[in-house]
């Protein structure tokens, strides 16, 4: 993975609105988790509905085609409807994140005028059990429910996403009959497993509540094995050749990546979060510019030379599965506080996976 010295082509296709960071629900490993007492002086640098309409009409301008509207909890803001039908008028295609626990009549209304292209929806567990474990309120889990029911009627793309931490391990396979049984066969399941530390000002209990890397491991290589067979059929399935194609990828090496970071952030993506930074990845605020401040296209052209272009450590450029790996320059400053440091988590998932890949 390498930077270029030059700086690559970039185009704003992809953006995020990120209204607020204020939710309803404390999950452990939430990056933006904060204690109530906080909220009002988050609300009172909030930006305003009128604040990111316009600025929508400008990111239109400037080319982005595809746009999430995302939190926190996006519904928990009282305006929600407001923002989100002058965003939409702007003709971008529209995915909404949501935990579907606020979904009201109100907003349902405003849905089905102006329906999204995709739902994204979160769901942490199959009980109430394991919300209250998870998200420290177990009746979210029946809201969840009911608010997802009322989505379901949308005719935009429905998609599950979820995070797995030692609470809801277990809980893997009854989410996704959940899902099947109650929303349909077609519904997809989307797991994050790797649970990042926070650095935006967030007190998630990342390292206290993600798995270890041999589950986490094991997790991606039970859900992978399952998409295959799901793909090709379990009569075609072929445990060998699977290790045979693996294998090969673990021992490319020609992968230069012309990037900022490791991937597309600042490079075709990007985000604004709620207190109006512009930055590459919602994971890191370190590097920003400032929107609201002149104008998008401006702070898009000025965001590169706001971002310290950081040298991979020359021990993951020499890694010979440095292709399997999932690290980047910004999971190696969250899990480490700077760049250049090996993030010995990630580090340690990749060598579980490359562990049974090598066994015989």
């Amino acid at each position: 993975m390498e930077v270029l010295k030059e700086m690559p082509p970039r185009n704003p296709i992809n953006g995020t609105f990120e209204l607020t960071v204020r939710c309803n629900l404390k999950c452990k490993m939430c990056l933006f988790i904060h204690d109530d007492s906080e909220n009002p002086e988050i609300m009172a640098k909030e930006k305003t509905a009128e604040d990111w309409i316009d600025m929508a009409r400008q990111v239109a301008d400037a080319g982005t085609m595809n746009l999430l509207i995302t939190g926190g909890e996006p519904m928990l803001r009282p305006d929600f409807c407001e923002i989100y039908e002058g965003i939409y008028k702007q003709g971008f295609i529209i995915e909404l994140f949501t935990n579907a626990t606020l979904v009201s009549d109100k907003i349902m209304d405003t849905l089905r005028k102006y329906p999204p292209h995709k739902i994204g929806v979160t769901l942490y567990g199959a009980s109430f059990e394991t919300y209250k474990k998870v998200c420290g309120n177990g009746n979210a889990f029946n809201k969840a429910i009911k608010g997802i029911e009322l989505l379901n009627n949308l005719p935009s793309k429905l998609e599950f996403r979820t995070t797995i931490i030692k609470d809801n391990y277990r809980d893997i396979d009854h989410i996704e009959n959940l899902i099947h049984d109650k929303f349909g066969e077609d519904k997809k399941l989307i797991i994050t497993k790797t649970v990042m530390k926070s650095v935006r000002g967030g007190n998630s209990q990342a390292e206290l509540c993600r798995l270890n890397p041999k589950d986490n491991a094991n997790l991606m290589l039970r859900r992978s094995m399952k998409i295959i067979k799901d793909t090709v059929g379990s009569q075609n399935f072929d445990m060998e050749k699977v290790k045979f194609e693996t294998k090969k990828i673990l021992n490319y090496h020609n992968n230069k990546r012309f990037t900022l970071f490791g991937c597309n952030a600042g490079i075709s993506s990007y985000s604004i979060t709620w207190n109006g930074k512009l930055v590459g990845c919602q994971l890191f605020d370190k590097f920003y510019s400032e929107p609201f401040d002149n104008s998008f296209i401006d702070a898009w052209n000025q965001y590169p030379i706001h971002v310290e272009l950081p040298n991979m450590n020359s021990e993951c450029i020499n890694c010979k599965y440095r292709n399997r790996c999932s690290i980047c320059h910004i999971s190696m400053y969250t899990e480490t506080g700077k760049f250049g440091e090996i993030p010995n988590y990630i580090c340690n998932c990749t060598k579980e996976v490359v562990k049974f890949f090598n066994e015989e």
